[in-house]
Parts: C-alpha cells; structure tokens; sequence
C-alpha cells in the first residue's frame, strides 16, 4: 500500500524539522518502520493454494499451467467492482479443487504489462486451458453467471487429468550399457 511510505517520509520530515529530542516522534517513526517491513510488497508474494498474486515475471509461466483452468484477474484495489469479483472467483476455486486456479494481477503496480495485455477496463478477467484463452469478461456478471461459465469450462479437467500427464513409469534408458565383450569396429581381441 502506498500510505504507509508517504506517512514514513512524513515521520521522518517531522521529525527532521523538531529534532531528534521529540520521544513521541521518535516512537511513531520506528513503529511506522516496523509496519512497512512487516508488510511484503503485493508484487513479491507468490500465492498459496489456489489464488496466486501475479506479477509480470510470473504470469506466463502460469497461464501456461497443463491440465488445470487457468482464471487471471486483472484489478486494482481502488475498484469496487475488483473487490465484489474476488470473493466469486475463490468460491469457483474452491468448488473445483485442483482444477482452478485464480492469478490476481494488479494493474496499478506494472502499468507498461497490464498495457501490452491490452487491458483497457478493469476487472478484466481471462481464463485459459493449457496455456490458450478459452474466455474472457469485463466488468461484475452476477455470480450465477461467473459460476456457471467456469463450471462450464472445468467440466473436461479432472484431478486425476493432471496426474495423468506425469508418467507413471521410470522412462526407458537413452544410453545402454554395453556388453561386456564389445570391442570397438576394426578390432579383434587377441
């Protein structure tokens, strides 16, 4: 969140201007600290489960997911339609275990990305199956509709799918040990 720097750097000027001596200043100054680093930046938190913060070094690698249905949430925290959106797509997560995932992108922390995705209106939500996009909407459906459409679009992924895709077996080897009396083209054991 950007507050929290802007009253760190107004602590500090504060501070700055009634010197050092103030014990009140001082105290506001190191808790203000303490909360920004407490506090990870949106942008290095990878997701847990099934809703990821997204980011523009990780958004290809996920949409890129085999086997799952892939849902990316363009918003921003200003928006109020962003903020009814999220709780639906968690509960469509949460109705399909190991089939969706949900990728939150906030389009206020990589302008230039969000830009080259042609995201002109948030929320801007695209979902994918193995990499490609299958749909997309813009703006608040009802939540019926939201619902319904991933159920939709999760029918033909199942759990099983994706441990399906893993080979079940130890792969053939490439490079077979040779026979214990070979012997090289041309040359004759003596």
């Amino acid at each position: 969140m950007r507050v929290r720097p802007l009253l760190l750097g107004f602590a500090l000027s504060l501070a700055a201007v009634l010197g050092s001596g103030c014990e009140r200043v001082q105290s506001l100054t190191k808790k203000l600290k303490q909360s920004v680093a407490e506090k990870p930046a949106a942008a290095a938190v990878v997701g847990t489960g099934q809703v990821t913060t997204l980011d523009a070094s990780n958004y290809e690698a996920f949409i890129a997911q085999r086997n799952k249905l892939v849902i990316v949430d363009f918003h921003a925290d200003w928006c109020g339609p962003c903020r009814q959106l999220e709780p639906i797509l968690e509960a469509a997560a949460a109705a399909h275990p190991a089939v969706v995932y949900v990728g939150r992108f906030n389009v206020d922390l990589a302008k230039e990305f969000a830009a080259a995705k042609q995201v002109r209106s948030i929320p801007d939500v695209r979902i994918f199956k193995d990499g490609r996009e299958v749909d997309r909407f813009v703006g608040c459906p009802s939540e019926a509709s939201v619902l319904a459409k991933i159920a939709g679009l999760a029918q033909g992924i199942t759990p099983a799918a994706a441990a399906a895709a893993k080979p079940t077996q130890a792969p053939e080897e490439s490079v077979k040990p040779m026979p214990k009396n070979w012997m090289p083209p041309g040359i004759q054991k003596r």
